[in-house]
């Protein structure tokens, strides 16, 4: 894209993210509007007849869906304007597991694995609701927390209902007894098991609060190199940096495979080119990161809490 395709588009996150289009240096401004490009297309392509012809029930689910992602996407962009890098990868995990979802449920029979994903969701919340009653019948006030439980089972049991006289009325079937579907599951599935035990097991690490922060921390105040803690700050950084590309990654091969599922071509075409960017601004970074230096154009400042 050119300088006033990127503005226009910058401009139309900005506004629909509520943040100035002031915070967002270019670096940062190029990679959003290239991930986001594609999916004002594809709002643009839910308006054509192309789209309107196709009277698909399942459609709605996938749509609903990618707006969730969007506005993670819009979450973690606004944490990276600002300079809250590492709470910008709390972001980037949530952005990944989203459109990770969506993948898998596109790859294979949608309709069976729209089916799997809403009966392993009530079977998963009725184990958890009896580990709680369980809990609950420990304690001195059972009655109030068993009420409660027995409201939400009987909220979700009818929901349940809906939801499998749904699925039987597009020719589906419900499984009385669902596969998992965990993240784990999801990136099996795709066959990115190696990317779960790398990527994704980097992305739990500020929401886990991982101890790997405090220990560097620990080790370079041991240390009389003065530029050393300059280098761990400056790895650290890049790191969120390169995080944050994944679920960008993540996010436009979701618009790719969604392009493919409505036969939108601009979907399609601009997600294409729109990653091969990102990856290539993603190979720059892991470059720098193995240097301990911060990429120039991503934020004007960072908040460094240790």
């Amino acid at each position: 894209m050119n300088n006033d395709q990127i503005e226009k588009i910058a401009k139309i996150f900005c506004s629909t993210h509520n943040i100035s289009i002031d915070t967002m240096e270019y670096g940062l401004k190029w990679a959003t509007t290239e991930t986001y490009a594609p999916f004002l297309l594809f709002i643009e392509c839910l308006d054509t007849k192309c789209f309107q012809d196709r009277n698909n029930p399942i459609d709605g689910f996938f749509i609903d869906m990618i707006h969730r992602s969007s506005n993670s996407f819009g979450s973690m962009i606004t944490l990276i304007a600002n300079g809250h890098l590492q709470d910008a990868e709390i972001s980037a995990r949530t952005l990944s597991e989203s459109t990770l979802k969506i993948q898998s449920l596109l790859t294979g029979n949608v309709v069976d694995n729209i089916s799997n994903y809403l009966a392993y969701y009530y079977s998963d919340s009725m184990h958890k609701n009896g580990h709680w009653k369980s809990v609950a019948d420990t304690m001195a006030d059972s009655d109030f927390y068993n009420s409660l439980i027995k409201n939400k089972n009987e909220v979700e049991d009818g929901a349940k209902s809906i939801c499998k006289a749904f699925i039987e009325s597009i020719g589906g079937i419900w499984p009385a007894k669902p596969e998992k579907y965990t993240i784990y599951d999801i990136y099996k599935k795709l066959d990115r098991e190696v990317e779960y035990q790398t990527v994704y097991r980097a992305m739990c690490g500020q929401s886990h609060q991982n101890p790997e922060d405090l220990i560097n921390s620990l080790l370079y105040s041991l240390t009389d190199d003065v530029d050393l803690e300059k280098r761990a700050k400056s790895e650290k950084h890049s790191f969120s940096i390169f995080i944050c590309l994944w679920s960008m990654r993540y996010f436009l091969e979701t618009m790719l495979l969604l392009g493919k599922y409505f036969k939108f071509n601009s979907v399609i075409d601009k997600s294409t080119e729109s990653l091969s960017i990102i990856e290539m601004m993603h190979h720059k970074i892991q470059n720098q990161l193995a240097k301990c230096e911060f990429p120039d154009g991503w934020t004007k400042s960072t908040i460094d809490g240790i």
